[in-house]
């Protein structure tokens, strides 16, 4: 086997880790934005926190999902992800993404969550500061990944060898 393909195959056996890594870069770049809006009103800090831990958990979900596949449940690497013809680890990855999905809707729609994003400014470049505009896009940005995730369904995609 050459080097590159060695390389290749650790890389995309680990990506996850990479994955975990950004997801938690995110939430010390949401911290440091937030600093100024909680010194601003400190009663902000609470939500904060609350916003920033479930950014932590639930955002990172999915890929300790994947990573605990790859490590134990005979996912060779995270390619195999994109056809969930790849067995039942990997449909318990997809299960875990339309899971996180109903979970958002519920949370942003029917739990004050657009709400709430909207008083913690400096998490997200929001499009606006009504409720109605943040669900709108929400829904937008849904609407892509179940598009990507009927692709993925759809197409027959076989794993790069």
């Amino acid at each position: 086997m050459r080097s590159e393909n060695v390389i290749e195959q650790i890389f995309f056996r680990h990506a996850w880790l990479l994955f975990i890594f950004a997801t938690c870069l995110n939430a010390v770049i949401w911290r440091w934005r937030a600093r100024k809006y909680i010194s601003a009103d400190p009663t902000l800090a609470a939500g904060y926190t609350r916003l920033i831990r479930g950014w932590l958990v639930f955002a990172n979900l999915p890929w300790l999902v994947m990573g605990l596949g790859i490590l134990f449940g005979g996912v060779p690497t995270i390619w195999h992800y994109l056809n969930p013809r790849n067995g039942p680890v990997v449909l318990i990855w997809y299960g875990t993404v339309v899971t996180l999905w109903v979970a958002s809707i519920y949370w942003l729609f029917f739990r004050r969550g657009a709400e709430i994003l909207i008083a913690h400014p400096g998490l997200f470049n929001l499009p606006s500061d009504r409720p109605w505009v943040l669900k709108g896009y929400f829904l937008l940005c849904l609407a892509g990944g179940v598009a990507g995730l009927l692709m993925m369904i759809l197409w027959d995609v076989p794993p790069p060898r």
